[in-house]
């Protein structure tokens, strides 16, 4: 765990000044191995929409964007999967303290796409909202209404100290690449501080928040010449998540433009 840390630490010092950093020169996170095998069944083929919403605790417009993507919630249910990224640095800084909500994969991811401004919502990793994202509400409204390429469904099991899950597959479409599935802890009801508007709110609800990518960052691999698959793997969560406050999620990608084809979350039982 200490050389990964020491390896990622010195590849982010040495890229920094970059916009956007490749991905393959920093990601040595492995995650969790997944083992394939052909699905009993196929999962139902409902068309969802991802949005991962990068956020700081010292991001004084943040707070409605939280408000805008809890509509949309209400408005899309479980249709709707949304990941709060904390930004590294700047108004992602927690508060003294406040938990550090940041995370390694977060921080790839948010390296990776070039994000400079607080709050930002990457819809399918396709399309970039930033400032007042109320826009992205109807597009994903839009999203939801496209055959779907794939289908997708997560389960998600606590057995002693480790989380097991299972992803079903089916891929209605010819992929023009290869495709990845990727998979993330989010947690609810964190409470800590945070800046809304002029007022710094110390007993602020955070839902959503990403506490660990458990596969590699951008992935394990899909086997090719196969359309029904399954996944399982396994991870053991730090101590200071409630999995009862948790959800699974996982999502397929094209490896190539890292675009998100369809997600899926559960809860944990």
């Amino acid at each position: 765990m200490k050389k990964t840390a020491f390896l990622f630490a010195a590849a982010f010092l040495t890229l920094a000044a970059c916009d956007t950093i490749d991905s393959d020169e920093y990601t040595v996170y492995d995650g969790a191995q997944v083992s394939w095998s052909a699905a009993p069944q196929a999962p139902e083929a409902v068309q969802r929409a991802y949005v991962e919403k990068y956020t700081g605790p010292r991001c004084n417009n943040c707070p409605g964007a939280d408000r805008t993507l809890d509509e949309a919630h209400h408005q899309y249910g479980d249709r709707l999967v949304v990941v709060s990224i904390n930004h590294p640095t700047g108004q992602g800084i927690p508060y003294p303290g406040s938990p550090d909500m940041r995370t390694d994969g977060g921080t790839a991811w948010d390296h990776h796409f070039g994000i400079t401004y607080l709050p930002s919502a990457h819809l399918n990793r396709t399309e970039l909202y930033t400032g007042d994202i109320s826009n992205v509400v109807p597009v994903i409204g839009q999203t939801l209404t496209a055959a779907p390429q794939a289908a997708i469904s997560v389960q998600a099991t606590a057995e002693g100290s480790s989380v097991n899950i299972t992803a079903d597959i089916q891929l209605l479409q010819n992929a023009a690449s290869p495709l990845t599935l990727t998979a993330a802890i989010i947690e609810d009801s964190l409470v800590y501080r945070q800046l809304d508007g002029t007022a710094a709110i110390d007993d602020y609800a955070h839902n959503h928040m990403l506490r660990k990518v458990i596969t590699s960052y951008w992935g394990a691999d899909l086997p090719t010449g196969q359309t029904l698959l399954r996944g399982t793997f396994s991870f053991t969560p730090a101590d200071d998540i409630v999995l009862e406050n948790s959800h699974i999620v996982v999502f397929l990608s094209d490896k190539n433009s890292r675009r998100v084809l369809n997600c899926a979350s559960c809860k944990i039982q």
